[in-house]
């Protein structure tokens, strides 16, 4: 955890690896070279001083080095902040993934595990029985989906697993045509049909026997986050 938050913090400020370790010798005295921060970004453990610098030179708690989860975010701010707890309290961390969706245009997705940052929103933005899923959202492109959302929006979602009810609803899916988010429509027989918010756009009706190869369905939509 501690070489990959390192490596995560580094890169939002946009330092090289050289460049941090040049800050940690000018700022606090600590020598050491692009070659030392390669090695603490690949499991190798600093002395607790240069912990305590890097955390410094990053500008974020010692504790977001080890865990920056949710919880550490809150009792860090609770601790520090008591009159803001209520507020935390009723927070969600959500996961922006690398990539973005098509929404009328061509997506692109990184992976689902591959996060380009976090943030929260209030939990009243989803529905309780979702709330306990691991939430990601996803940048969007595109106006086949207006006005439920539109390019720049942001759609949030979680990733189906095996064993979940596929019940009509919006989805992050995967065709040929690429990455999307789709309404999604399941028929008794198996077949799926898949269409956009803007009517302008034609369905398309997938027949079960294609849907194994043609479809690949990675997450429902459970809220957005509008631009304006």
């Amino acid at each position: 955890m501690f070489a990959e938050n390192l490596r995560k913090y580094r890169e939002r400020l946009n330092l090289s690896r050289e460049a941090l370790a040049y800050r940690l010798n000018a700022i606090h005295g600590i020598k050491c070279t692009k070659d030392n921060v390669a090695s603490w970004e690949n499991n190798t453990n600093p002395k607790i001083e240069v912990i305590v610098a890097l955390a410094d030179v990053l500008g974020i708690p010692e504790q977001f080095l080890f865990d920056d989860s949710q919880r550490a975010v809150s009792e860090i701010i609770k601790e520090t902040m008591p009159t803001v707890k209520p507020m935390i309290e009723s927070t969600l961390s959500i996961e922006l993934v690398n990539g973005y969706i098509g929404a009328g245009s061509a997506g692109h997705l990184v992976g689902l595990h591959k996060s380009h940052d976090f943030f929260y929103i209030d939990s009243i933005a989803i529905d309780k029985k979702y709330q306990n899923k691991d939430l990601k959202a996803l940048i969007v492109i595109g106006d086949s989906m207006d006005p439920y959302v539109s390019a720049g929006d942001m759609v949030i979602f979680y990733e189906l697993k095996i064993d979940d009810n596929f019940n009509d609803g919006k989805y992050v899916i995967t065709t040929s045509a690429g990455t999307m988010v789709k309404n999604l429509k399941f028929k008794i027989n198996g077949d799926i049909i898949i269409s956009s918010c803007n009517k302008t756009y034609k369905e398309e009706i997938i027949s079960v026997e294609e849907s194994q190869e043609y479809l690949d369905i990675h997450g429902m939509v459970v809220g957005r986050i509008l631009k304006s």
